[in-house]
Formats: structure tokens, sequence, C-alpha cells
């Protein structure tokens, strides 16, 4: 028995059962003939195998999605010129292999989509999509987010475009109007709710429509765009500044969950928080349509939050509200905060993704309340050692509290697998390295919607030397938040291990437009994709700017060392190479060779010697 991660293919017949019955012998003669001549090649031609028949259909598995994808547009194409109509589900996921069959929800979901489509259709999952290659994405249509039989969660639906169909150009175009007639109707569904509630003018009235009914479709991305501020402590005490942080994050992070909206990173608000007290302005610096505000009040087991929405360009508050709760009630509020403000900016979000924000990550408060702290304790990409330290206690008495608390074991184990990074000994078999990806796997065994616990798998596994399974798993994070700028990096970290040098400097760009007030990190990652790319007159700028901010970060450092020497720059590579030792004392060629920084690519063995022309140290 083997569990492997594959693209399924789920195809059946429209119709057979009934064309059976009226000629049941020229009916199997033309499906031989069907598979013999159409089906069976055109997967093996696509580096597929049918690992199962069902009378009137089939599934088969894929090494790649672009493959899937391919054989199925090829079959399809087959079908349109034969006496039979085929539906086709496509999925990514994991699935177990036995005795020549196939299992798991990989397959459910595949039989699924197949059962959604039309005939002559080829639908795929959201996994797809997002593992299909970039220059591949106007093949897909975006159905929306689905309920299936037996599955427990909603399936983010896509059709493929199929070259030549009569019915494409407009179905375009109806699909088009039906969005433009239901974000009316449901801006105007909310007009008539707060009619209800209190009288107002119409002037009034027409103010209280969100700006995402008329902005500019041209941008790069049109989705309307969300800042949330950090929520001020009004407690009178400083030590209680975390629980309006954490309140600010896990809100932030509750709006990120929905794939029709930009959320910009919470690092982001928190540096522009306080440099300006005109809203407008501070959402320009942010490039963002709407702003959330508010505060939290925490006096003994009693909370008080207040919240309100405004759109940045006219300065309008389109929203407000404040919840007197008790604090056991914390999630309670989130869920209805997070809830309101997307029915505001984005109204055709339909009502099963705002009810995603409601789960509770624990029952346990204390447990919740120590998560905070650790996480104002220690983020990924720090280099205190006793943050690190002081965090994974924080974590371990969490669960010592409640032991399925999911983002709790995610926190620990990130702890475990950043010290081994930052070690830089006997990396690939630390014992710290296997307990931090164990417990990062019974984290998202807990919760399988657990964005940090993939993202945290994903960095373990890079640091065992798994390049293959840290992009899947960086890949599975994207898929789950896709506004999380820290999962965007980390898959773009997994791409350029792994060689996918343009679609890594795609995902960093998108990562630092989510984050624009980003940590050098986001820099480094950045710079070091654009000269994995060969992009390096990019890279150069992208990495002066790190060193502007902070002259003395040793990554950037690092890919500014290797940009010069690789260039030619010999006298300025070996100053930025003393500048990046006296900054890092333990670097070396050797270290360097043992952290992979390029997998297992040439390009690895490129890097190393543009660094020996800056006189990088053999050993540290």
């Amino acid at each position: 028995m083997e569990r492997k991660l594959a693209a399924i293919m789920a195809a059946d017949i429209v119709g057979y059962s009934l064309l059976m019955a009226e000629n049941e012998a020229s009916t199997y003669a033309k499906l031989r003939a069907a598979f013999d001549e159409l089906i069976d090649p055109t997967i093996a031609r696509h580096g597929g195998r049918i690992v199962k028949t069902t009378g009137d259909g089939f599934l088969a598995m894929f090494p790649s999605v672009n493959e899937a994808v391919d054989a199925a547009l090829a079959i399809q194409e087959g079908f349109d010129k034969g006496p039979f109509e085929l539906r086709i589900g496509i999925n990514l996921g994991d699935v177990i292999e036995d005795d020549g069959d196939v299992y798991g929800d990989g397959v459910n979901v595949a039989a699924r989509l197949e059962a959604m489509c039309d005939p002559g259709q080829i639908f795929v999952s959201g996994a797809v999509v997002m593992a299909a290659d970039r220059n591949s994405a106007d093949r897909f249509v975006r159905i929306g987010r689905r309920w299936a039989k037996n599955i427990p969660e909603l399936l983010n639906v896509y059709r493929v475009r199929r070259a030549g169909s009569p019915w494409s150009p407009w179905r375009q175009v109806l699909r088009s109007t039906a969005a433009r007639w239901s974000y009316g109707a449901a801006a105007i569904a909310l007009i008539l709710i707060g009619t209800q509630i209190q009288p107002l003018p119409l002037a009034a009235m027409v103010s209280r429509i969100p700006a995402v009914l008329s902005m500019d479709q041209s941008r790069a991305d049109p989705r309307p765009s969300v800042a949330v501020m950090p929520f001020a402590a009004m407690s009178g005490s400083g030590e209680q500044s975390y629980f309006a942080d954490g309140l600010t994050e896990d809100v932030t992070t509750a709006l990120a969950r929905n794939s029709e909206l930009q959320v910009i990173a919470r690092d982001s608000s928190y540096a522009v928080h306080g440099q300006d007290t005109d809203v407008r302005k501070l959402g320009a610096k942010l490039g963002v349509d709407y702003v959330v505000e508010g505060s939290a009040r925490r006096e003994g087991d009693q909370l008080r939050v207040s919240a309100q929405l405004i759109d940045v360009k006219t300065g309008a508050h389109l929203w407000s509200r404040s919840f007197d709760r008790q604090v056991a009630d914390v999630f309670t509020v989130q869920s209805e905060l997070t809830t309101e403000i997307v029915a505001q900016i984005a109204p055709y979000i339909g009502r099963s993704e705002a009810a995603a924000a409601a789960e509770r990550p624990t029952d346990n408060l204390q447990a919740y309340d120590l998560v905070l702290q650790a996480r104002n304790r220690y983020r990924h990409g720090a280099n205190d050692p006793q943050d690190i330290l002081e965090a994974r206690g924080l974590y371990q008495r969490a669960l010592e509290m409640d032991p399925s608390y999911a983002a709790a074991r995610a926190g620990l184990a990130l702890t475990f697998i950043a010290s081994v990074a930052q070690s830089g000994d006997g990396r690939a078999n630390a014992p710290e390295l296997h307990l931090g990806l164990s417990e990062a796997r019974q984290a998202v065994r807990l919760d399988p919607n657990l964005g940090l616990g993939y993202q945290v798998i994903s960095f373990g596994l890079a640091v065992q030397g798994d390049y293959s399974g840290g992009l899947q798993a960086a890949r599975r994070a994207v898929e789950l938040n896709p506004n999380d700028p820290d999962s965007m990096m980390a898959l773009a970290k997994a791409q350029v291990r792994f060689g996918e040098y343009d679609d890594a400097v795609a995902n960093a760009e998108r990562a630092r437009r989510l984050h624009p007030m980003a940590p050098e990190y986001y820099a480094y990652v950045h710079g070091q994709a654009l000269y994995a790319a060969d992009r390096r007159d990019e890279a150069s700028a992208v990495i002066e700017e790190c060193l502007i901010r902070a002259p003395r970060d040793a990554n950037c450092l690092l890919i500014q060392a290797a940009l010069q020497g690789g260039g030619g720059e010999i006298e300025a590579a070996q100053q930025t190479m003393a500048k990046l030792v006296e900054a890092h004392p333990a670097f070396s060629l050797e270290a360097e060779r043992a952290y992979r920084r390029f997998g297992d690519r040439p390009l690895m063995e490129e890097f190393l010697q543009d660094l020996a022309q800056a006189k990088a140290p053999e050993t540290g």
C-alpha cells in the first residue's frame, strides 16, 4: 500500500445505460473502439495510466495536472466526433495505491467534479488550477464553491475552456452579465435590509453601496482589497496589548480565507499604523480600497470590541458596530465581525464562505491567550534563539490545556524546525527536525484547513532536503489561504529549490504586494528568485533596496555578493563578502553546500562559484 500525490481523472459516458438498452451489441462495440483508438492511447501519450474501468467510465492517474488537462482536452475533442458524450473531472490530491487500485479523498473529489459538469465539459478543482503552469491560467473559468456528496468541505470548482466551442463566447457574456446583476441585486438587498433597521434618505442609501460595484476592472487584480488596521488596546494595560494584536491577526486571517478578496498582511498594516490620521492616506500607502479600524477593551471577563469599515477613496464610514461580550465569546465576536465586513465589501460572496470564519480554534480561552503571547514573542524569519525557546514554552503550555489545538501544535513545530535551520549542523537527521515535522503533520490532521500547518511542513521538508514534498506542501498552504503572504513566500522559496524560477518570481512579487511593508526576508526571497531566473539587473535593484533599509542583513548581502561575483565586479563582491562575514561570522561555502539554497539544481554550483569569486571562506 503506497500513498502518493497524483492528478486523478474521473470520466463517465452520459446516457450509456439507455444506449445499451436500445442496441447492446452496437453500443459495446463503439465503446471498445473509443477505448482502443482514443482513450487508452491518449492517456498513455500523456504519461498517465488507467487504474480502473466502470463499464461506462474510467479512472486514470497522471504524474502532473498539466498532462491530465491536456489528455482530457484531447479525449473530449475525439468524443465530439463520436457517438457518445463524456463528462470529465480532474483533481490533485493524496491517493492510496493498493493492489492496482487507488482510493482516498483525491479520487472521491475527482468523481464528484465529473458528476457536476455537463456533457462535453471538464471540471477541475482549485488544487489543479494552483498546480498548473502559470501561462495556462487562461484555460480555466471559475465556477465557484460547490457542495458535493460526502465531501465535508466546499469544493472550489473551475471549468476548462475548450477551444472552438461555439457556446463559450456566449457563456462568457451571460456569465459576466449575470455577475453584474448579482452584484447589483446583492447591493440593493443590503440597502433594503438596512432600511428595515433604520430609515435612510436616498443619498445616504446610495453612499452605503460598496465601491466594489464601480471598481476599475482594468487593474491587474480587480478583486476588492482590504487592510485590517491594528485594533487599539483600550484596557489601560500594556500587558494586554497582545490580546488586541491577536484579535487583529485573527480577523485578518478569517477575511483572507475568502479568495474573492485581497487582504493585506497584518505586519504591513502595523508598519503604517500611526503614521497619518487620514485613513485615505494610510489606505493609499497600502494600496487598498477598504480599511477596517477597531478597538478592544478587556477588563476581567468583560470584552468590548468596536469596529468600522471605511471606504478609502471617499473616507466614508460604510459600517460600524460594537460588541459587548464575555471573554469566553471572543470567537463569536470575531466570526460576527468577519461576516459583516465581508458582506459589506463583497456581497456576492456566499453565506457558506462567511460561515467558514465561525470555526472555533479551541474551547480553552487560556490556551488561546498563550498562543497569542507566543505569536507575539516569535515569528518566522526572526533570528533570536531565546525568542524561539520562550515561544516554544508558551505553545507547550497551551497544548497542555488543549492537546487538540491545531494552531498551537503548528506553532510549536515551527520553533523546532527554526532551531535546526538556524543551527546549521546536522539538519537532515536532527531529532528536533523530525519532532517538528511530526508536530506539524499532527496539526494538519487535527485541522486539514490549517494553512500554517502546511507552511511549516514545507519549511521542514526543505530543511530535510525533500524539495518536491516541500513544494507540494507550500502549494497546499497557498490554496487554503490565497491571501497569506507568508505562505506565498514559502511557495516561492520552494519553487526556487525545485527549479520553477519564473513562478517563484511571480509568487514573491505577489507576496510583497500583499505585504507592502514586509520585513527584509521578503526582499531577499524576491531577489533570490530573480537571481535564479537570470534577471540579474532586477535582482540587484531589489537587493539594494533591502540593504538600504538593513545594511547588515546577511541574506541580502549573500545574494549581492553572488550577483557582483557572477557579474565580474570582483572588488565590490569581496567588499560585500567582508560585510557578510562580519555580520554572520559562521558563514562559509561549506555551510552553503549543506543548506542547498537552490536545491539540487545546476544553479547551486553556479551560485557557489559566484561566491568563490567574492573570496567566500571555505569554512566558518
